[in-house]
């Protein structure tokens, strides 16, 4: 494990799987049961393990803002609230207006938590897939972006080819990270390559299924200009997925305000 979070920027993303578990026993009496069984144990329990890592931004994909099973507490929230810090949570939802009639679907999507001061935030929806929010997150130097993206292929791969699009535009060194599902291969996301964009890690670091990990789907790409001090993959299983720890630098300024370019 590294920790030079000191000497830069600690991301952590983490796929909690709305804190229901991992295992068989998710699935025990019949398929998905966890997803209606109470989880404020293991919500605490989540949030005192990304609290130990000291993160400066968290991406926390299949969160619960605060359903039935936490008893009403939004973790993200939770989590703002034991770091000292502020989330922007997003419903991950296409068909919102149907969604929201869901007493469990209404509370479930993706959130930002970070103590870096946020100059603006907004959510992008993708023109595909179920799941098709962005939440972009803009600082003063850089800009953050949490996906969760689509499980069809079809759809995921038009998903990818608008993040490139968003990414064709971007002003500031950008952070891309989330749960890109891309089941088919680092391939997959040439589209993002060829705008600039680089793969955080080694080439090959799976984080699904946390039991046996097999596949990368959790990823963190950057633009260029953005340096890596560490990464690692904590083998804890709270999760079906495994968290990803992440350390970068920003571009040094010179005192004009310009990039150093020494």
């Amino acid at each position: 494990m590294f920790f030079l979070a000191e000497l830069g920027i600690r991301l952590v993303l983490y796929n909690i799987r709305y804190c229901t578990g991992a295992g068989w026993r998710h699935h025990a009496p019949f398929p998905f049961a966890g997803s209606l069984r109470t989880t404020c144990g293991r919500s605490e329990a989540v949030t005192e393990y990304i609290a130990s890592l000291e993160p400066d931004i968290v991406g926390l994909v299949e969160s619960d803002k605060g359903s039935f099973r936490n008893n009403g507490r939004s973790q993200p929230e939770a989590l703002a609230e034991r770091l000292g810090q502020q989330c922007v949570f997003s419903p991950k939802y296409r068909h919102m207006r149907l969604a929201e009639r869901v007493p469990v679907l209404c509370h479930q999507g993706n959130a930002v938590v970070t103590g870096l001061p946020i100059s603006t935030t907004f959510v992008h929806r993708l023109n595909r897939g179920i799941k098709n929010a962005v939440i972009e997150t803009v600082f003063d130097d850089f800009t953050f972006m949490l996906v969760h993206l689509s499980i069809g292929q079809g759809a995921r791969l038009q998903q990818i080819h608008e993040l490139a699009e968003i990414a064709s535009v971007r002003t500031k060194p950008l952070v891309l990270a989330g749960d890109f599902n891309t089941f088919g291969g680092d391939t997959e996301l040439e589209p993002l390559m060829r705008e600039g964009l680089k793969k955080a890690g080694p080439v090959r670091r799976p984080t699904f299924p946390s039991r046996d990990p097999r596949h990368g789907l959790d990823m963190v790409l950057h633009s260029p200009e953005i340096s890596i001090l560490g990464f690692d993959v904590p083998r804890v299983r709270f999760s079906d997925h495994l968290p990803v720890v992440c350390d970068f630098t920003l571009p040094v300024k010179d005192l004009t305000g310009g990039e150093d370019a020494s």
